[in-house]
């Protein structure tokens, strides 16, 4: 009688399921990396949506500004635009409603910097008292599967 032993795995199964599991785990890694991406860019839509509405309530809360004729409130800024600071929190006597406006926008600009760095804005005035606030930023596009980016904007258009 001739025994036959077991050889077990031979060197190109061994090879074979080390292939198998390095092409599964490059796929959870770039899973993972399209993940964190598109959570990324919902974080980034949630705070323009914030801001655009922060923004709109700050022209209800000065309406007398916002709704004239050539309101402060529009204006068009983009990334490493600066704005003056009136400085309506030290001075002892207050500010003027358009003082109040300009610190408005001071205050609300720093905000969209400091939340969406490198983002614009544009707020346009189609009428009387109807508004649009524009918030555009870049964000990498991870579905292009490149180190490309992507403009995103996000549009609000309200009436005061």
């Amino acid at each position: 009688m001739i025994q036959r032993r077991q050889g077990g795995f031979t060197l190109i199964e061994v090879l074979i399921a080390l292939l198998v599991l390095a092409i599964g785990l490059l796929g959870m890694a770039s899973l993972s990396m399209t993940s964190l991406q598109s959570n990324q860019g919902a974080y980034l839509r949630g705070q323009a949506s914030m801001l655009a509405y922060d923004y709109v309530e700050r022209m209800r809360g000065n309406s007398a500004q916002a709704l004239l004729a050539t309101s402060p409130y529009v204006i068009s800024l983009t990334s490493g635009s600066t704005r003056n600071n009136p400085d309506c929190r030290t001075k002892t006597v207050g500010c003027s409603a358009s003082e109040l406006a300009n610190q408005d926008i001071f205050d609300w600009w720093g905000n969209l910097q400091a939340a969406i760095p490198g983002s614009g804005v544009t707020v346009t005035k189609a009428n009387t008292n109807e508004y649009q606030v524009v918030i555009s930023w870049t964000e990498s596009d991870a579905q292009q599967h490149s180190t490309g980016s992507q403009t995103q904007n996000f549009t609000l258009r309200v009436n005061l």
